[in-house]
């Protein structure tokens, strides 16, 4: 295959992934990144074709080169720029890059006024590119998280040897005063529009791939948090703790539930508007992450109703936290609009260790405590009675207690 055909190959895949990039950044809407990515493939196409091409040329050779030189960085620094903002973090060393750029700049311009330094300007444009791809893939090796860790590995491992190939053009470039220098730096012009063929494609498959990892995990946590608060919603919630009880189950473990009601927020929707109400469950969704511990979950039922679980806690350590919680929402002050509001909680505690590990029957049970403190004066912390304790919950409570303590003596007897 020709020279001239693999250029005319490596601008119609640029403008085919320009193109695929627009048209999914309209259809999808806001894909970060895509717009830097498709006027990325359109700057490093144009400036292929302004010196791949020799039919094409408009005006003298040196302009075409220079101007070339220039659109190829450029074409570089915006592909970073499209990388960085799918990932979500600045562009890494950006300085160094403009800095890179502006020497370019330079030579292009010497270049523009003594010809005769075209090897020089393309030493000059091989490192600054091989530089810069290296600096795009050491970007998304660094930021690709968990979630895209493979897709962004590999596709840093394509930009890697796509750096390497200029930096080979950058060396034969550097011999341009031997005699074979023409022909060696020919044999080499084939490998790297080669090399630019592949590059492309896995880039653009990257990319590609990343804005859809990166939206399946945008959805998956939209899925599981409460938009307003920020908190775990219901299905999140009872998603960590059937993690939780099958664990409390391997290590005979115990966990406790809280569950929260607002009092008075009613009268704060109907006096103030519901925006301050808004406000206010903000507020206390707030003040519930910060007083719990980091492993604790913490999740808003809907309403204002909130739900926090609690591994590893028994039912009198579940009644200390709950309290402090209910300190802590009544000494809560929310301003809005110049007024000063103020809540306070009911609050309800159920443990495994009195009904055991059935996920609904936790539930029931803190939601019964819940209430009955509402009914008995509001603004205080009731733990789950037996009474409140269905009989089949209580019997699989015992048979849960059972097999602990033959665990438990079993362990001792080893």
């Amino acid at each position: 295959m020709d020279t001239t055909t693999l250029v005319l190959a490596n601008v119609l895949l640029f403008a085919l992934y320009a193109g695929v990039m627009l048209v999914n950044a309209r259809v999808v809407g806001g894909t970060r990144g895509a717009m830097w990515f498709a006027g990325a493939n359109l700057c490093r196409g144009v400036s292929m074709l302004l010196v791949g091409v020799s039919w094409l040329q408009l005006g003298p050779a040196k302009y075409a080169t220079a101007i070339s030189a220039v659109l190829a960085v450029v074409g570089a620094l915006m592909l970073h720029h499209a990388f960085a903002e799918l990932l979500e973090r600045g562009a890494l060393l950006r300085e160094a890059q403009y800095g890179l750029i502006a020497g370019l700049v330079v030579v292009a311009g010497y270049f523009l006024a003594v010809p005769t330094a075209a090897p020089l300007l393309a030493l000059v444009l091989c490192v600054t590119l091989g530089v810069q791809f290296a600096i795009i893939a050491a970007a998304i090796f660094r930021y690709s998280g968990e979630e895209v860790g493979a897709v962004g590995w590999l596709t840093s491992l394509g930009l890697s040897a796509y750096s390497l190939v200029f930096l080979l053009r950058a060396v034969v470039a550097s011999h341009y005063r031997s005699p074979g220098y023409s022909a060696e730096f020919a044999r080499v012009v084939p490998i790297w529009l080669m090399a630019c063929l592949v590059t492309t494609g896995v880039t653009a498959f990257g990319f590609m791939s990343l804005t859809t990892a990166k939206l399946r995990v945008e959805l998956l946590w939209r899925a599981q948090v409460d938009e307003l608060t920020g908190l775990l919603n219901r299905w999140a919630l009872k998603r960590v703790a059937m993690r939780e009880i099958q664990r409390c189950r391997r290590l005979n473990g115990s966990l406790a539930i809280v569950m929260i009601d607002l009092d008075g927020l009613k009268v704060v929707n109907d006096t103030k508007g519901h925006s301050c109400g808004d406000v206010v469950l903000q507020a206390v969704a707030g003040v519930l992450q910060e007083t719990v511990r980091g492993h604790d979950s913490v999740a808003r039922m809907g309403g204002d109703e909130f739900c926090v679980l609690l591994p590893e806690t028994s039912l009198a350590e579940a009644m200390t936290v709950a309290e402090r919680l209910r300190v802590e929402i009544h000494d809560m002050v929310v301003r809005y609009r110049g007024e000063m509001v103020r809540t306070r909680a009911s609050l309800g505690v159920a443990s495994s260790d009195v009904s055991g590990l059935a996920w609904q029957s936790l539930m029931d049970l803190s939601d019964t405590a819940m209430y009955r403190a509402k009914r008995e004066g509001r603004n205080r912390v009731l733990a789950a009675e037996p009474e409140d304790i269905p009989a089949g919950a209580l019997l699989e409570a015992r048979k849960e207690g059972a097999v602990a303590e033959h665990r438990k003596l079993a362990k001792e007897e080893a």
